[in-house]
């Protein structure tokens, strides 16, 4: 009875009741622990699919923005902007077919996503306009023109959104990007060369008259400085002409630098006050601008709305040169013509209706700038105008360091003028600027039909004029002489001396001449639009993150 009891009283048993107990909590707890870590690990590869879709929405973004410095978009451009869906895209790893803008792109993204962990993955780009400023994304945004217009005034801003998929997961970043530009030639200078050569009009140049060719030389240099300056940008901000010759260096070069009516005023203070208003410079090397900032200025030439050529027709001398051949071009235009004709020959732009470009960029060869031979009132915008800036890259010559003068890479002539800058690579290239001419008919009633008597001969000394030539006439006027002798009676119609003298001839052309103008006037605004893109980037405080899935 006793060992009964005690029996009853042990209880060794419960041990195992407690070793189960806590072999399920230990089991919960494990159970609760490897939930987690699981779903843990998931979240882990999820962030890393997150954080590969941001890492390829951010490169393309960046490289999109690295193009855009390059290829900044014209009017036209095609990077659709309609939609989200239609922007320019691609898979990573895809072939490049071409080294366009948009494979630029893809060559980037390639180059820069080897990892298998990205096989499959996809992109694509949207470049938008940002509408008048705007600095925060909207998805309306999509619906605006893919380039920078701004209701055609360009701000060199555009959105730029960038969408990729990795692993079925989307990410789709957007910043506005900015475009830091330069002009590509400097605006102070109207006019930049080797040498310079200004010469009367063909008619005024057939006068023999000494004491007339004087007087018309130096009032007219006077009233119009080959060169004048942008009224808002006085010189030296504008209006500078830049000699590559050694001007400012050897006194001796004058006429070698400066001809015609400019180099025959041999004084260096008379140049100086007379080309350029006061004011003319050494222009240090023989380009305008970087070469790079050349290869830009072929690459908008060649993007929409701009205008490539790489044979334009040509001429080896002024007077067989044909038309360029420019056709399609715009205000917004860059016309580059890599070559005319064979390469040093001659084609010319007729203006006799007024042209605007961005620019006009020749290569190698040789242009003629050409009105209608009418002298018209500069403030006439219909008529004998070439705006925009003129570069000849004299390409054709091969040292350009060289600073023996040759004939014209560029020339004006026949009333045509250029508001915006004139530009010719090398010490040996030329500038030639020719005058319209005077009409020989306004000239005699200017000087005969103040008084009744010899304005009765005006006509007669019209029909004449042309067998008496431009120095007869003008020895007629100032000394006057017998102009019709008929056999038995002698002179029938004698012409007596204007009053004036030559003092009168030189006055009167002057007029006619000083209202053409100068050949060159600065526009600071013109040549600062024909603008060269640099480094480009996302604007601070527009960068945003707008999708994750």
């Amino acid at each position: 009875m006793q060992r009964l009891m005690s029996r009853t009283r042990d209880e060794s048993g419960s041990a195992l009741v407690t070793a189960l107990l806590a072999t399920v909590l230990m089991l919960a707890l494990g159970l609760a622990l490897l939930s987690i870590v699981d779903t843990q690990a998931s979240e882990s590869a999820n962030e890393r699919t997150r954080d590969r879709g941001f890492n390829l929405s951010e490169s393309v973004l960046n490289s999109q923005a690295f193009v855009l410095g390059r290829n900044w978009p014209t009017t036209g451009a095609t990077t659709a902007c309609s939609t989200a869906a239609n922007g320019f895209g691609s898979t990573v790893g895809a072939g490049v077919s071409a080294i366009a803008a948009v494979e630029k792109l893809r060559q980037n993204i390639n180059a820069s996503y080897t990892d298998g962990a990205y096989a499959g993955a996809s992109w694509q780009v949207n470049v938008c306009d940002d509408v008048n400023g705007s600095t925060v994304w909207d998805d309306s945004l999509l619906n605006n023109r893919p380039y920078d217009y701004n209701g055609g005034t360009p701000n060199d801003k555009v959105w730029v959104r960038a969408q990729s998929v990795v692993d079925g997961k989307t990410r789709v970043l957007v910043g506005l990007v900015t475009a830091l530009t330069t002009p590509a030639v400097k605006s102070k200078f109207g006019l930049v060369a080797g040498n310079v050569s200004e010469d009367l009009s063909s008619t005024a140049s057939a006068i023999t008259n000494a004491t007339v060719v004087s007087n018309l030389t130096s009032s007219l240099l006077n009233t119009n400085p080959p060169v004048a300056a942008d009224s808002a940008y006085p010189v030296p901000a504008s209006g500078v002409t830049g000699l590559r010759c050694g001007l400012l260096e050897n006194i001796t070069q004058v006429k070698t630098c400066v001809t015609g009516a400019i180099g025959a005023l041999s004084q260096v203070p008379a140049i100086n006050t007379l080309v350029t208003q006061g004011k003319y410079e050494q222009f240090p090397t023989t380009t305008s601008t970087q070469p790079s900032n050349v290869g830009q200025l072929r690459s908008q030439a060649k993007q929409t709305g701009g205008v490539y050529m790489a044979t334009a027709p040509g001429a080896a001398t002024v007077a067989a040169a044909p038309s360029c051949g420019i056709s399609g071009a715009t205000s917004d235009s860059v016309v580059f013509i890599e070559k005319v004709g064979t390469g040093d020959q001659y084609c010319y732009v007729d203006v006799s209706t007024s042209v605007t470009y961005k620019a006009l960029v020749i290569g190698s060869g040789r242009v003629v700038i050409r009105g209608s031979n009418t002298i018209t009132s500069y403030s006439t915008t219909t008529s004998n105008r070439f705006t925009g800036v003129l570069y000849a890259l004299n390409l054709q010559t091969a040292d350009l360091t060289t600073s023996s003068p040759t004939f014209e890479i560029i020339r004006i002539e026949k009333g045509a003028r250029v508001t915006g800058a004139v530009h010719a690579d090398g010490k040996n290239a030329t500038v030639g600027l020719v005058p319209p001419d005077f009409s020989t008919d306004a000239l005699v009633d200017a000087l005969l039909c103040p008084a009744v008597l010899t304005c009765a001969l005006a006509p007669t000394v019209k029909l004449l004029a042309g067998t008496l030539g431009v120095s007869g006439l003008v020895d007629a006027l100032i000394n006057g002489r017998c102009l019709v002798t008929v056999p038995i009676l002698g002179c029938t119609v004698s012409l007596p001396p204007v009053a004036g003298g030559a003092t009168a001839v030189a006055a009167s052309i002057t007029a006619q001449l000083s209202n053409y103008g100068s050949f060159i006037r600065s526009d600071v605004a013109t040549v600062n639009k024909l603008k060269v893109y640099g480094a480009s980037g996302v604007t601070p405080g527009t960068f945003r993150d707008l999708q994750v899935k």
